[in-house]
């Protein structure tokens, strides 16, 4: 019976050993990583804010500054172009619009943004009695599909470790939402200019037999804190 047995596991430990020798060759369909299978657009779109006059006082509404000089923060950040100022033509605040349009010229200078930068225009509102000034610029928006759309794949038993359907799509929809600027998944933002002076003394340096190292000072230390270590 003993030899039996011997043989039986014999055959097994063969058969093991050939089913390990097969190679799981993959497809293409395993060739293509999640930045190629769900790609990122980078796409313009438009921003818009109203901003409110009041016909009385021929100013900006109360509140209307803090939104306008916000405005044009997030236009230094993400705005491609110029900022376009509409004011409203035909309707009963007229007056009032033209001079909370010199208002909102004041604030974006103040803010930081060059009068050459904004472009004025108009807009009809015929009958309206409160007509805004609208304010707009193009930016660009990165988005990546929507996730959780194939799911047919059992992820309990996968032998061959392939990634599966919706494999990267989170990383990618969530790296869309959370980037800060949309162009650098374009293009390379440009160097700074090198600092011409420092590179001719580190030269200089050299030439001289000095060392090039950045001369440290008490403050340099590198210590994250003053505190006594535990041995001393």
């Amino acid at each position: 019976m003993i030899p039996y047995v011997r043989l039986l596991a014999i055959g097994m430990v063969a058969a093991s050993a050939a089913g390990c020798t097969v190679p799981m060759t993959n497809g293409e369909e395993q060739s293509i990583t999640p930045t190629a299978n769900f790609p990122i657009t980078v796409e313009p779109q438009v921003v818009t804010m109203a901003v409110a006059v009041d016909e009385g006082l021929q100013r900006l509404a109360p509140g209307e500054r803090e939104r306008v000089r916000a405005f044009a923060e997030r236009w230094k950040t993400r705005g491609q172009g110029m900022i376009n100022a509409a004011t409203p033509v035909g309707s009963d605040n007229r007056s009032a619009a033209l001079a909370g349009l010199d208002e909102v010229k004041r604030i974006l200078r103040h803010a930081g943004v060059d009068s050459a930068a904004v472009n004025v225009s108009s807009y009809r509102a015929d009958n309206n009695h409160s007509a805004p000034i609208t304010l707009s610029f193009v930016t660009l928006q990165a988005t990546a599909q929507d996730c959780g759309g194939d799911w047919s794949e059992n992820l309990g038993s996968s032998p061959r470790n392939m990634p599966w359907p919706e494999f990267g799509c989170t990383t990618q929809h969530n790296f869309a939402a959370l980037v800060a600027n949309p162009r650098d998944l374009l293009e390379p933002r440009s160097s700074d200019p090198a600092d011409d002076a420092r590179r001719s003394k580190i030269l200089d340096n050299y030439r001289n037999g000095s060392t090039t190292a950045a001369q440290k000072t008490q403050d340099d230390s590198g210590n994250v804190s003053n505190l006594p270590t535990a041995s001393q």
